[in-house]
């Protein structure tokens, strides 16, 4: 039987039993279960083709539904953020497996055995210590199931070089609309929704925490500055997407844009990973590097007397006040505490989601720092995770990190050396989870769109890693053979970025 005789077969079935189920739902008066009932054969044939649009959709959408004010707005956020992403693994391996569409998935390995290790160990860990395992459940799904999902869309969707210039568009998006709001935010603060504007004068976006707000736009900025000043050897595919020096201004401007709104975001540990993310930038693009820093300079030294000075001063407030050490100084005891709840519990830790429960016991003064006798919040997520989970929880927590890591000393010197899909990409995929890893020492990161750009970013990582391999794996074979096993054997997915 063919594909499409397959496909047409099983939208017959799915539109017989979805019939049956509407008609109940709708005499009960379930209406709403109805309708997302109702979209969901059609989301199901718009994903079998496009894929790789569940990923895009999850980025437009997700970072303004994170604080939802109406009913409706919470409806919506189940949908794009619960249902969305899992729907789209289910789509993606239901073809693969039945053969309804051609595509090669990825081989999976010990990595994604990780992912499954700490979701299964969290569970566990949840129906087993926590006073309210169900809400916490909840909590699980969207903070580690989802953005795990994610990763397997990223996975399974972005597999080489054209794949992810699709992406492009929506890299712009993000960059241009979180720096639109948090500039807004400080100059016509009016124009923004309450639940958008500055906390603690730190600039947010619409993502919540500075942390998460500094960690994708750059992101974001990094790879539309990547796509900018990489030089690909396909002349028309440059024309395609636009290259040349409109599309490489527009880049930079957005790049630049960034860049200040890192600094205007106040936190910082968003400082400290910004400027070593600027120096890692200098061996990768020297020239323009030292251009773009004697533009800075001089911007700053002609725009910091004017334009910028209220918010200089702030920042030499953030930095030199009592108020800004007495902040910094004031999570020393719960760092202790999470110290502590490890010594005790080593090995599976006190539970997920557990540590605001019970750090207070174990808060004490730190050397000769007065104790505010405050219940501080945690600020560091691998001490909450240890705390919470253990050393169990924090290796299979970190074991995709590490692994990826090896992996990628290994390939690395296969890359190419320039273009788009090449060492300079994999080095910036790197600074996004160098940027995350210093934010995440200050904050517990519990935003469920920047737990997902992070596994987002593992799992690009883990398809330039992986898919040069394949290709390593061919290259020793066909020497071996002697004939060209890569052109009949190698996956289309694959053949593209050769």
């Amino acid at each position: 039987m063919s594909n499409q005789g397959k496909l047409r077969k099983i939208i017959i079935l799915l539109g017989i039993v979805l019939g049956i189920l509407e008609a109940y739902l709708v005499v009960n008066g379930n209406w709403q279960v109805a309708f997302g009932i109702l979209v969901l054969l059609p989301g199901f044939i718009f994903l079998h083709k496009y894929p790789w649009l569940a990923l895009a959709i999850w980025l437009i959408l997700d970072p303004f539904l994170l604080l939802t004010v109406t009913g409706a707005e919470r409806r919506v956020y189940w949908i794009i953020h619960r249902a969305v992403p899992v729907l789209a693994v289910m789509v993606i391996l239901v073809s693969s497996a039945l053969q309804i569409k051609k595509r090669q998935l990825p081989k999976l390995g010990w990595i994604e055995l990780a992912m499954a290790g700490y979701l299964c160990l969290s569970i566990f860990s949840v129906w087993t210590s926590n006073e309210d395992p169900l809400a916490t459940t909840y909590l699980l799904y969207d903070r580690v199931f989802i953005p795990m999902c994610l990763y397997l869309v990223a996975r399974f969707t972005i597999t080489d070089e054209q794949s992810l210039k699709r992406l492009l568009p929506v890299m712009f998006f993000i960059s241009i609309s979180q720096a639109a709001i948090g500039i807004l935010s400080w100059s016509f603060p009016g124009l923004l929704p309450p639940e958008w504007l500055t906390k603690q004068g730190r600039t947010t976006g619409s993502l919540v925490n500075p942390s998460v707000y500094t960690a994708t736009i750059t992101f974001t900025g990094l790879l539309v500055l990547h796509a900018a000043l990489s030089k690909d050897d396909n002349s028309s595919t440059e024309r395609k997407l636009g290259r040349g020096r409109f599309f490489q201004a527009i880049s930079i401007i957005t790049f630049c844009i960034v860049i200040y709104c890192i600094f205007i975001s106040f936190s910082r540990a968003s400082w400290v990973a910004g400027i070593l993310v600027l120096l890692g930038l200098f061996p990768l693009y020297p020239k323009f590097m030292t251009k773009l820093s004697f533009v800075g300079l001089c911007a700053i030294a002609l725009l910091g007397g004017w334009l910028l000075s209220s918010q200089i001063q702030w920042a030499q407030e953030r930095l030199n006040s009592a108020e800004s050490e007495r902040s910094a100084l004031s999570r020393l005891p719960v760092f202790y505490a999470a110290y502590r709840m490890f010594q005790l519990k080593p090995v599976f830790g006190w539970g997920y989601g557990n540590f605001d429960q019970y750090d207070r016991q174990f808060q004490a003064r730190v050397a000769d720092l007065a104790n505010d006798n405050k219940d501080h919040a945690s600020h560091n997520l691998y001490l909450t995770t240890v705390a919470e989970q253990g050393i169990v929880g924090l290796a299979l927590y970190m074991a995709p990190v590490v692994g990826l890591f090896i992996a990628t000393l290994k390939v690395f010197p296969k890359l190419p050396k320039s273009g788009f899909w090449s060492r300079k990409l994999l080095i910036i995929f790197w600074f996004v989870i160098l940027s995350f890893f210093i934010v995440n020492n200050f904050s517990n990161m519990r935003v469920v769109f920047g737990l997902g750009m992070w596994w987002i970013t593992l799992g690009l990582i883990a398809n330039l890693v992986s898919v040069n391999q394949y290709k390593m794996v061919y290259a020793k074979a066909e020497k071996r053979a002697g004939a060209s096993l890569m052109d009949f054997h190698l996956p289309s997915t694959l053949r593209t970025s050769k």
